[in-house]
């Protein structure tokens, strides 16, 4: 998007995309679904997609400069906790009505809008000015990312079947609950990175954001309890294993697993600048419960992390010192807490009124008119184009079967790409239930261009 780069595709252009941050507002939880908020959703989409192509091409990253100039990145983050909160007490009193959808295409829209919303602030976060632009929002960001990583460490969910390839395409409420289900579990392991930025930048932004990543939500013993029993992680029978990277499963030898994914880099990461640096090392209150969690990762280092990642060496070291001492007697400071706004101000709006906007929203969202769906298929067909995301793409294509660079791609879901028929032939059994399910998807937005038309 930056001028002179001629070479990097452009979703959107600059006077474009400044008009579409400088008209970013807040919503409350009744407008969700609304079209001035779907709206608002699909510039949002478009701005996440710039900003993902700046930073992987490594150009001017104007998205970031917009959204900082103007102040909207506490928006992002109060819509953010909206569409949380609507997870939390709307959708469940929704699946627990009468359930008649015809398609499941347009609250899979409004639900997958929360991956949106994270991904883009997992790309602003990791420079510091976005974490200072975002200011005090960063404490409703805080309670967001714990309030996610703490579901994934209790463990009471069953990951393995939220695989592309598990979800059914025959029941719309079915299909619905498993969507739901695997957003959720990808959104909860980008909050990984998010808070590990915002530690990272903690000392540049107050005191009072340090106190609640360290010790309000003590996320390094949070860190610790997800390495010691990684929810991305299952051994199957047959001895192999399974690790979720990249938004689905996918399959590893003994010696493979090993190797440390990125979330898992980042979860180290996290862990050397929560327990090594100076400054957080100044403000971490340790006790015998985190101290015991955090300990546990002296299980955990062996040969091949270590040589991935050298600087654990002086963390390794660390536990094992601490591991000798007893768990200091300190007094925490007096430090005044500020309460995250949003989620007080919106579940105050709403005054417990839950089941009354369930029913709205079924009305509106999962039961929309012709007319709203063509209009809100439109825009989602315009937004992904197939063709115009290959050409966003960083790299050639690579073949799903043999890894190597493919030109041809599958003609029913646009999305997977081949060297060759016999590749495409060879990978047909894996592929052959994601496939069905994307081109339904795609068949949905079709049918409801066509129905809104007719």
């Amino acid at each position: 998007m930056a001028e002179g780069t001629e070479a990097v595709q452009s979703v959107l252009y600059y006077t474009e995309a400044e008009a579409f941050v400088e008209t970013l507002r807040t919503f409350q939880i009744k407008d969700i679904g609304s079209d001035k908020w779907e709206t608002q959703r699909e510039h949002v989409e478009k701005l996440n997609i710039q900003a993902v192509v700046d930073a992987t091409n490594n150009v001017e990253e104007s998205i970031k400069e917009l959204l900082i100039t103007h102040e909207k990145i506490p928006i992002l983050i109060h819509e953010l906790i909206a569409l949380d909160l609507w997870k939390r007490n709307v959708l469940p009193k929704i699946f627990e009505m009468k359930f008649n959808a015809e398609t499941s295409f347009p609250a899979y829209v409004v639900m997958f809008y929360e991956a949106i919303l994270i991904g883009l602030l997992e790309v602003l976060l990791f420079h510091s000015e976005c974490c200072e632009a975002a200011g005090d929002a960063l404490h409703d960001l805080l309670q967001y990312c714990q309030h996610k990583l703490v579901w994934l460490v209790a463990g009471e969910e069953d990951w393995h079947d939220i695989s592309v390839e598990s979800i059914s395409v025959s029941d719309a409420k079915d299909e619905l609950l498993k969507r739901h289900k695997k957003i959720s579990f990808d959104v909860s392991l980008k909050c990984v990175a998010i808070v590990r930025y915002i530690g990272e930048h903690s000392k540049d932004v107050s005191l009072g954001i340090t106190t609640r990543v360290l010790n309000t939500y003590d996320f390094p013993a949070i860190f610790a309890g997800l390495i010691d029993n990684p929810p991305w992680l299952l051994r199957q029978d047959d001895g192999q294993w399974l690790k979720y990277d990249n938004n689905k499963w996918n399959k590893h030898s003994h010696d493979d697993v090993k190797n440390l994914s990125k979330l898992e880099g980042q979860l180290w990461i996290g862990m050397l600048q929560f327990l090594m640096s100076e400054h957080c090392q100044r403000n971490y209150q340790l006790n015998s419960s985190n101290q015991a969690s955090i300990l546990k990762l002296r299980a955990h280092f062996h040969p091949q992390i270590l040589n991935q990642l050298p600087a654990l060496v002086d963390l390794q070291r660390y536990l094992e010192e601490l591991s000798l001492l007893s768990t200091p007697a300190s007094r925490p400071p007096l430090i005044l807490e500020q309460v995250p706004e949003f989620y007080t101000a919106l579940e105050n709006k709403c005054n417990g009124k839950w089941k009354e906007l369930a029913v709205k929203h079924y009305k509106e969202i999962f039961c929309m008119s012709k007319e709203r769906m063509k209009k809100q298929a439109d825009k989602f067909a315009a937004t992904y184009d197939m063709d115009v995301m290959s050409d966003l793409l960083s790299e050639p294509p690579k073949c799903e079967s043999c890894g190597e660079g493919a030109a041809k791609r599958c003609s029913s879901c646009q999305t997977s790409w081949y060297c060759g028929r016999e590749c495409q032939v060879k990978h047909w059994p894996k592929h052959k239930e994601p496939c069905k399910l994307i081109a339904k998807t795609m068949k949905d937005v079709k049918a409801a261009k066509s129905q809104g038309g007719s």
